[in-house]
C-alpha cells in the first residue's frame, strides 16, 4: 500500500475513533433517530441545468451565498476556489443573524477555515477541514437562527474570480430552545504586535494581544492564531488570559502558548480532532506558522461579558506579527466587529509583494501600451531600490530582460536574463510563493534564444486549436487559451510568414502568439492580416510575396489577463502580465467561419 495513502487511512481512523470515544451515542446512534427538520441546501450550482457549477466574482463585488428564513441551523459549508495568490486573505465572509446591521461572523475565508497568510494546507479537525491540497474547506461548525440567516462573500483582491464553488447546508426545524445561542466568528490582527517592557511581570493581561470582547451570555468555543515572526526565536512563550463577566484580573490562566494549543516543547505541523498547527514554517525571521484550539470539551462559558487574550511572547516581550480568529456563541445582539484591517495590511510579507507587483504590472501596461518602454524600465529600477526583496528570486529582472529584448537592446538584455536565471536558480522558497521555478523556466528559454542555442520559441494561446505554419511548413499545432504552449522552432535570419489556421465554434473567439527570436519579439496586434474565405486547399498565402492588401486587418479583442481573458492557471496566469501580445481575431463585418486564416510577414535580424 502506498504509504501516503495508509497513513491518511491511519489518520482518519484516530480521528474517527477519538470522536466516537468521546461521543458514543451522537454521531452514529443520533442517525437511528426520527428527524425533526427538513434538510436543504443553498449552492453554487447551474441554474441552467449545465455544468458551470460555480460563482464568479469581480474585485469589490459581494456576492449574497445564502438567504434562509428560520429557524433553522447551518450545519456543514464546503468552498473551493480558483483564484489568484493569496486569494484566502482577500475573500471575506460575513453571516448576520437574525436580521441584524452587524455581521456576527467576519472572518477572511482561510483563517476561518484554520489556515492564515492566505495559504492552503491540508489537514483533519473536528470542526474545520481542509483537502485537496488545502482547496477544498469544509466546517462543521453548529449555527443556528431564529428568524433568518444571510451569508455573504466579498472579494476585496485584484483579480477577477473565475470560480467559487460552495455547499451550504442547512436544517429548517419549527421552533428552537428560546435560550439557543448564536454562532460568532471574528478577526483579528496586529502587524505589528508591539513589545512592552513589563520588567518580565504581567499578571493583570492590560498589554496582552486581544481574540475578542464581548457582552452577553454564551460559550467560547475555538481559536485560531497565526504568527510571523519578526526575529529568530520562539514567539509562544506567551500566556493565554481570560477575563469572565467583568473580571478585572484574568479569571482563567495558561502557561504557555503551545500549551494553549495542547502542544509542548515549540510547534511542528500536525493535526488533531481538537488542536493541531496547519502551518509551521520554523523559528527564524519571516517564518509563519498557523495553530488551532476548538473548547469543544472545554468552552469557557461566561453570563455577562468575555475577554479572550494571549500574551505575545514572555510577558509581552516579542513584537511579531499576529492575525487571529476567535469562535463563540452567544445570545443576540452580536457585538460590533472591529474594523477590519485593508486587503493590502492582512497579507503577509510575500503576500505585500505580490500586491506591489499587481500595482506596478498595471502601470508599466499603461507605459508599455503608449510607446514609452524607456519608462517602464525606469520605473522598475525605482521599485526594485525601493524594495530590495522584491526580486529576490529574479521576477523583476526578467521582466527588465523582456522589456530590453523588446526595444532591440540585446546586449544589456543578456544580462538581464543572466540575472535572472542566477537569482531563480534556488532549490526552496518559502511556501513556494516567490515562482522561481516559472522565472527560472522562461528565462532559460529566452537566454538561450539569445544564446543562439534554440533558434526561437513561439508562445501560443487560442480559443479553439491552431495549427502554425513557417513559409508554408507546419511548425506548431495545439488549443486551449487558458493555458500557454511554447513551442520551440527554426527561424533563420531574414524574412519570414508567419501563416496560422484557426478552428473554433465559439461566440468568443481570439488568437495569441509572442514570437520569441534573436533580434526581438514579433506578437499578435492590429498589424496581423486575417480572412475568413476557405483557404486550406491554397498555398501562395503562407509565402511572404502573398499579397495581403484584400485580407482585413485584425481586431484586438482581448488582452492578457483581463476580462474575459483571464485564467488563474499557474503558468498562463505568471505570464500575463510578461507577454505583451494581444489577442486578435477577425473584425465583425469581416463574415463568420469556423475557420479564420492569420498571417503576417516578420523580419529576423
Amino acid at each position: 500500500m502506498n504509504q501516503t495513502f495508509a497513513s491518511a487511512i491511519i489518520s482518519l481512523t484516530l480521528l474517527i475513533a477519538s470522536t466516537l470515544g468521546a461521543q458514543p451515542d451522537y454521531l452514529l446512534q443520533n442517525l437511528a433517530q426520527a428527524p425533526d427538520y427538513e434538510t436543504h441546501r443553498a449552492s453554487s450550482y447551474d441554474k441552467s441545468g449545465g455544468n458551470e457549477d460555480w460563482i464568479s466574482i469581480e474585485p469589490g463585488e459581494t456576492k449574497v451565498l445564502a438567504e434562509i428564513n428560520g429557524p433553522g441551523a447551518i450545519t456543514h459549508i464546503w468552498n473551493t476556489v480558483d483564484g489568484e495568490k493569496y486569494y484566502s486573505r482577500m475573500l471575506v465572509l460575513r453571516f448576520y443573524w437574525d436580521g441584524q446591521e452587524n455581521p456576527s461572523v467576519e472572518v477572511p475565508l482561510g483563517d476561518f477555515f484554520g489556515v492564515g497568510h492566505g495559504l492552503n494546507r491540508a489537514f483533519q479537525s473536528l470542526a474545520v477541514n481542509a483537502s485537496s491540497e488545502g482547496r477544498a474547506r469544509n466546517c462543521y461548525w453548529y449555527m443556528p437562527f431564529g428568524k433568518s440567516a444571510k451569508v455573504t462573500v466579498t472579494h476585496e483582491g485584484f483579480l477577477p474570480l473565475q470560480k467559487f464553488y460552495y455547499y451550504i447546508d442547512y436544517r429548517k426545524y419549527a421552533s428552537l430552545p428560546e435560550d439557543t445561542l448564536y454562532f460568532h466568528a471574528q478577526y483579528r490582527q496586529a502587524t505589528p504586535n508591539e513589545k512592552v517592557d513589563i520588567k518580565g511581570k504581567n499578571p493583570d493581561g492590560v498589554t496582552n494581544y486581544v481574540l475578542m470582547e464581548t457582552e452577553g451570555k454564551g460559550k467560547y468555543v475555538g481559536s485560531v492564531v497565526s504568527v510571523q515572526m519578526n526575529g529568530d526565536g520562539w514567539f509562544g512563550e506567551g500566556d493565554d488570559m481570560f477575563f469572565v463577566d467583568g473580571a478585572d484580573r484574568p479569571s482563567l490562566i495558561g502557561t504557555g502558548t503551545e500549551d494553549y494549543f495542547n502542544d509542548a516543547w515549540g510547534f511542528r505541523e500536525f493535526s488533531y480532532p481538537y488542536h493541531g498547527v496547519t502551518l509551521w514554517e520554523g523559528y527564524k525571521k519571516g517564518d509563519r506558522g498557523t495553530a488551532y484550539k476548538w473548547h469543544v470539551f472545554d468552552p469557557i462559558s461566561f453570563n455577562t461579558s468575555l475577554k479572550a487574550t494571549i500574551e505575545h511572547g514572555h510577558a509581552n516581550n516579542r513584537q511579531d506579527d499576529w492575525y487571529s480568529v476567535a469562535y463563540w456563541y452567544q445570545n443576540l445582539p452580536s457585538p460590533k466587529p472591529p474594523v477590519l484591517a485593508g486587503v493590502f495590511d492582512r497579507l503577509p510579507d510575500e503576500g505585500q509583494i505580490y500586491a506591489q507587483k499587481m500595482f506596478l504590472n498595471k502601470e508599466l501596461a499603461l507605459h508599455i501600451e503608449q510607446d514609452r518602454t524607456d519608462e517602464a524600465l525606469k520605473r522598475i529600477d525605482e521599485f526594485v531600490k525601493e524594495n530590495p526583496a522584491a526580486d529576490e528570486f529574479g521576477y523583476w529582472s526578467l521582466r527588465r530582460a523582456m522589456l530590453l529584448k523588446q526595444k532591440g537592446e540585446l546586449k544589456e538584455s543578456h544580462f538581464a536574463f543572466s540575472e535572472a536565471l542566477q537569482k531563480s536558480d534556488v532549490t526552496e522558497e518559502i511556501g513556494g510563493e516567490g515562482d522561481a521555478s516559472k522565472i527560472h523556466a522562461l528565462a532559460l528559454k529566452e537566454y538561450s534564444v539569445i544564446d543562439k542555442k534554440v533558434s526561437a520559441i513561439i508562445n501560443a494561446s487560442c480559443v479553439g486549436s491552431y495549427e502554425i505554419y513557417i513559409d508554408g511548413k507546419l511548425a506548431a499545432k495545439g488549443s486551449n487559451w487558458r493555458a500557454f504552449k511554447n513551442h520551440e522552432v527554426q527561424l533563420s535570419r531574414g524574412k519570414h510568414a508567419i501563416s496560422v489556421i484557426v478552428r473554433n465554434d465559439a461566440a468568443r473567439k481570439g488568437l495569441l502568439l509572442q514570437i520569441s527570436t534573436r533580434s526581438g519579439y514579433a506578437i499578435t496586434d492590429a498589424g496581423w492580416k486575417c480572412s475568413t474565405k476557405d483557404m486550406k486547399d491554397a498555398t501562395d498565402w503562407m509565402k511572404t510575396s502573398f499579397d495581403d492588401s484584400k485580407w482585413s486587418a485584425c481586431e484586438v479583442v482581448g488582452t492578457m489577463g483581463q476580462g474575459n481573458w483571464f485564467s488563474a492557471q499557474p503558468d498562463y496566469y505568471f505570464e500575463s502580465d510578461i507577454f505583451s501580445a494581444k489577442y486578435i481575431w477577425a473584425p465583425e463585418g469581416a463574415g463568420t467561419a469556423p475557420t479564420t486564416f492569420f498571417r503576417k510577414v516578420i523580419q529576423v535580424r
